[in-house]
């Protein structure tokens, strides 16, 4: 992944090393906030997929259309 050198002068003018990189600093903030995206993502991946295996495996049970169930 390549990042735009425009982009990483623009966050650091007029920063100190301690507002980028510090506790509360942007890089702090950046980390956080794609930490929640990935984790929110992942978790919405998985259930999707748990969701999907689940609805296939019901659809392999159900008898073709135009045969009865047993009563």
């Amino acid at each position: 992944m390549s990042i735009d050198k425009d982009l990483l002068d623009r966050l650091m003018e007029g920063r100190s090393p301690g507002d980028l990189f510090g506790k509360e600093g942007i890089l702090s903030e950046l980390t956080k906030a794609l930490a929640e995206e990935l984790t929110k993502a992942l978790a919405e991946r998985a259930l999707s997929t748990e969701l999907d295996e689940h609805l296939s495996e019901e659809r392999a049970q159900e008898p073709p259309e135009g045969q009865n169930q047993p009563a």
